[in-house]
């Protein structure tokens, strides 16, 4: 038996209809639903499984037993019983005594109902058994679900709407589709102004509140404008009524309403975000206004000073200083973007002019370093009119990069290190337009200008952890990509603990770097470990790098054979990366995917995720990108046995590994395979060729590719007829293989050991590697 509980709109019915459309053929599918009309009608849904005769319960679940065995006979049967706390008791009796007495009989029992909705009758003990039933409890949906939930319905949210629609509705599934359904995207994901509750519901909870006697009216419009739960006497004041419990009592039969009796001061509030979004949004403007300006009489802090902003409706400088002090309060604790909020205000309440500008400029830079560049997107056209400065520039600067229009950024970036120069020693801004043109460069393929770059920010006298973790960023990134992979780990090394856990919060986006750069470096399971470590820190909001390490970690596994843990984390990326300007990112990971689908055979997938990918990037293809789509398509060859398209479509990227751009954050994994498609092509020459120029380029990255190179001399050796240097060069690579070697690179060499043996007619001697691949 299955037992699923949730409350109303938690996404039962969906669930077990789900679950019932993917059952395998030959299941026969019985179904009944209560109805709270009916429940006080003796075996209304017992007698929708089946004929039930007698009057006792107990026998009636007998007879219901009966029914589900004729069926059996035709194959499994499914019996769905929806809303069972609605039920009968009669229904509910009988239906208890048949599943106690399911034993060996082929039938899946499916319930449904609200939680804690076993009324005493022997439910909840055969419920709790959990050798007979499975329980699954339905509750909220987190962010990331909201944002796929979206998805699926063709709306794609950035990370932070999904954030912002999930703490509006509490992540209720009904209530978060019906608001997909009715509100246009461009409110979905507008900076300004909040969400409105479903249509129904907020005209039943207004209309209901229209019911009741002005004093209980006004202290929910009360409530409805203080937004959490209060003190009584709080909430009267604002409301102005004389006499609150009374009104109180009121509310809390309209079951709209909640309250605390037995904590100090008898706290009450709105029992769900969207009953006080009703509301709120039913008072006129001038009746919010005079409620928002009596609760900030009556609050402190934080919240009054957010009812003062609430209620102003003219410019207020001191105000708008205020609000950005309490930006920087935010900004303090990691919380860019409730501090970009809180800086948007302050402009909007400043005269016009350098500091409204300065403080929407601030805010625009805050959601770009939080990862929210599509709501950053939305300041553009304001920024674009503020005057020129170092600031401006590097907001546009990094909003023309976001979006891939890389020749602005390219102007943006010259202006940027221009104004940098000649900008005072600790000016903040200065630091971070050097780090963030170090790390254009990167973006470009130009290390020669990145490390410079990089190393100037850092000498400054900035202090601020952001911009000091971007410019490092840009150092380790240009060492490598200048040198090899190693060497930016060598440049970083003085920097970050060897052990992972032991890096500290604030230096999870450099362990993040220290994570890819392994990972180019052929260090799988270093850069498994460090991107691990980072996602586990950035899903609890330690940093907002969490798509680029979520995709990084995706690849990794990917090439380590954990198949399914790739899927996973190359998901959370495109779920964190949907509406925000971070296209390459969603590419990366729809490669993975396809590089995935298309090694277990799943082809016609692979390829609409390859297709994906290409769109993505169309126009802003920097070398990674390069490499990566590459790498999809010929994992899509490489599965089919197409080695000449395998040849095709890899030749091209050793000029980009050679190429004038330096570009060296590839572990040429690829390179194996284009050496391994010639061969199976039978073009010794050009195999031979490429194996001498992997070679060299192996060692001028200083990857570890003993194993491979070996295995890939012993192939060419069996296609030239030299057994005895073949079986020498098997044996030798079957030595040095590891577990940073790739799953399917090991698999592969072993089983070509084994075909060649098995060629030369030794049957026995075949068996070892033949086993070993097929492990």
């Amino acid at each position: 038996m299955a037992w699923v509980e949730g409350e109303a709109g938690a996404g039962k019915t969906t669930l077990v209809r789900q679950l019932l459309a993917r059952l395998p053929a030959g299941f026969t599918v019985v179904r009944a639903e209560a109805d709270e009309l009916a429940s006080d009608i003796p075996y209304a849904v017992a007698a929708q499984l089946g004929p039930v005769r007698a009057a006792e319960p107990f026998r009636a679940g007998l007879e219901l037993l009966n029914a589900f065995s004729r069926r059996q006979k035709r194959g499994p049967v499914a019996v769905l019983v929806e809303d069972l706390h609605w039920a009968d008791l009669a229904s509910r009796q009988a239906l208890l005594a048949a599943g106690r007495r399911l034993g060996d009989d082929r039938v899946l029992l499916l319930v449904t109902s609200r939680p804690a909705a076993q009324a005493g009758d022997g439910w909840e003990r055969f419920a709790g058994d959990q050798e007979r039933c499975l329980r699954i409890t339905l509750g909220a949906l987190s962010a990331q679900e909201v944002a796929s939930l979206a998805l699926g319905l063709g709306v794609r949210l950035a990370r932070g709407d999904a954030e912002r629609l999930h703490a509006h509705t509490g992540g209720h599934a009904l209530h978060v589709r019906a608001l997909l359904r009715e509100v246009d995207r461009a409110r979905l994901t507008g900076l300004d102004g909040g969400l409105p509750a479903p249509r129904s519901l907020a005209s039943m909870t207004v209309a209901r509140i229209a019911e009741e006697p002005a004093p209980a009216r006004d202290l929910a419009a009360a409530l409805a404008v203080l937004n959490q739960q209060v003190p009584l006497a709080v909430a009267a004041r604002v409301a102005g009524i004389s006499q609150p419990a009374a009104a109180l009592e009121r509310l809390l039969a309209t079951g709209l309403v909640t309250w605390r009796p037995s904590h100090a001061g008898t706290p009450a509030g709105f029992a769900h975000p969207l009953y006080q979004v009703a509301m709120y949004d039913d008072l006129s403007p001038t009746r919010r206004q005079a409620l928002h300006r009596a609760a900030s009489g009556q609050t402190s802090g934080t919240a009054a000073l957010t009812h003062r902003m609430a209620a102003a409706d003219a410019t207020d400088d001191a105000l708008a200083a205020e609000a950005e002090e309490s930006a920087r309060a935010e900004l303090a604790r990691g919380a860019k973007g409730a501090a970009a909020a809180r800086l948007l205000w302050a402009s909007s309440l400043s005269t016009p002019g350098r500091e409204a500008e300065r403080r929407l400029l601030e805010a625009a830079d805050l959601l770009i370093a939080d990862g929210q560049a599509a709501r950053a997107h939305e300041l553009r056209d304001r920024a674009e009119a503020c005057a020129p400065g170092l600031l401006r520039d590097l907001v546009l600067g990094q909003l023309a990069w976001s979006r891939g229009d890389v020749e602005a950024a390219q102007g943006f970036g010259a202006d940027l290190v221009g104004a940098a120069g000649v900008a005072a020693s600790g000016d903040r801004t200065a630091a971070r337009a050097l780090a963030v043109v170090s790390m254009l460069h990167v973006g470009l393929g130009r290390p020669d200008g990145a490390v410079p770059l990089a190393e100037r920010a850092l000498a400054r006298d900035c202090r601020d952890p952001e911009t000091e973790a971007a410019a490092w960023l840009g150092l380790a990134y240009g060492e490598a990509m200048r040198h090899s992979p190693r060497a930016g780990l060598d440049r970083l090394a003085p920097r970050l603990p060897q052990d992972a856990a032991s890096v500290p919060e604030a230096d999870t986006g450099l362990l993040v770097v220290r994570g890819v750069l392994a990972d180019a470096a052929g260090r799988t399971g270093t850069a498994i470990a460090d991107l691990r470590v980072a996602t586990r820190r950035a899903h609890q909001g330690a940093i907002g790098g969490l798509a680029r390490a979520c995709v990084q970690l995706a690849s990794a596994l990917c090439n380590a054979g954990e198949w399914d843990q790739a899927i996973v984390h190359a998901h959370v990326a495109l779920s964190l990366t949907a509406g925000e300007a971070w296209g390459w990112i969603e590419a990366r990971a729809e490669v993975c995917l396809g590089t995935v689908r298309a090694s277990r055979g799943e082809f016609a997938r692979a390829g609409e995720h390859l297709a994906r990918a290409q769109a993505l990037t169309a126009g802003f293809r920097p070398d990674e990108i390069t490499v990566a789509l590459a790498m999809g398509q010929a994992s899509v060859a490489r599965a089919r046995g197409e080695s000449a398209q395998v040849a095709a479509v890899l030749v091209p990227l050793c000029d980009v590994v050679e190429g004038p751009r330096q570009f060296r954050l590839t572990a040429l994994i690829w390179w194996v395979w284009l050496v391994a498609a010639l061969a199976e092509c039978g073009d010794v020459q050009a195999a031979q060729e490429q194996l001498t120029r992997l070679d060299q380029a192996a060692s001028r990255l200083d990857l570890d590719l003993r194993a491979r190179l070996a295995g890939l001399r012993a192939r060419l050796a069996v296609a030239r007829g030299d057994a005895s240097a073949a079986e020498a060069l098997f044996g030798e690579a079957a030595s040095l293989l590891g577990a940073d070697d790739p799953l399917l690179d090991r698999a592969l060499l072993h089983h070509a050991h084994g075909r060649f043996l098995l060629g030369g007619g030794d049957r026995q001697a075949a068996l070892g590697p033949l086993t070993a691949a097929r492990g």
